[in-house]
């Protein structure tokens, strides 16, 4: 199979998972962005100011770690930055998936952690689902404040902004993200109406024996 070829399989697959996440209220107007690495430093990204949710392959990016456009329509969105330094602390990474979902962002506005022992199915998936500092939007700041985070986590909330998820392939990474927003909705919800329990040390253990999570 030509290197062609094989990028085409790709682009489909990044239009596929943009429709999902628009699909599904992740994302909206044109939030969000989606990245492959398909070799060392050659990346597939989607172009930056246009809906996830209506992309043909013609516009999916080729692009480079200095984010040149090599191939593709549109210029690389400005959040690629966080991509790269995503891929710099994981070399087990293949994909990459932001967006914007409701219910995650509103737990990082009301403090309330994903990290607390509460959810059974967040535990044996993620593990722990960290919120990070602030950083503006859009700049190179949120590049240097997830990498603490990403060395050892799978999922993270961008406080007040959304959700990063990195997987050993895009399909793993988009299901993080279901896996994340899901969580946040229950947890939420449940806020609401009591303060919901937490899972004692043993039944953690359990969970988390067969847990695998970079760098454990």
């Amino acid at each position: 199979m030509s290197k062609q070829n094989k990028y085409d399989k790709y682009k489909k697959l990044i239009c596929e998972i943009g429709k999902r996440m628009y699909q599904n209220g992740f994302i909206s107007s044109t939030d969000g962005n989606i990245s492959i690495r398909v070799d060392k430093n050659l990346f597939l990204c989607t172009p930056s100011n246009v809906s996830k949710g209506d992309l043909n392959p013609k516009q999916i990016i080729l692009t480079n770690n200095k984010c040149e456009v090599l191939e593709g329509k549109g210029s690389v969105s400005s959040e690629f930055y966080t991509h790269l330094s995503a891929y710099d602390e994981r070399k087990d990474i293949s994909a990459i998936v932001h967006a914007h979902p409701t219910y995650s962002i509103v737990l990082s506005l009301i403090d309330i952690s994903m990290c607390t022992p509460i959810l059974p199915e967040l535990i044996m998936t993620l593990g722990e689902v960290p919120t990070t500092e602030y950083a503006t939007p859009g700049s190179k700041e949120g590049a240097e404040i997830i990498k603490p985070w990403i060395r050892n986590h799978n999922a993270l909330i961008l406080k007040s902004h959304g959700v990063f998820t990195v997987g050993k392939d895009l399909i793993q990474a988009y299901s993080y993200l279901e896996r994340v927003e899901h969580s946040a909705k229950i947890l939420f919800l449940a806020h609401l109406i009591h303060k919901p329990s937490v899972l004692s040390e043993e039944q953690y253990l359990k969970l988390t024996q067969k847990l695998h999570l970079p760098n454990s």
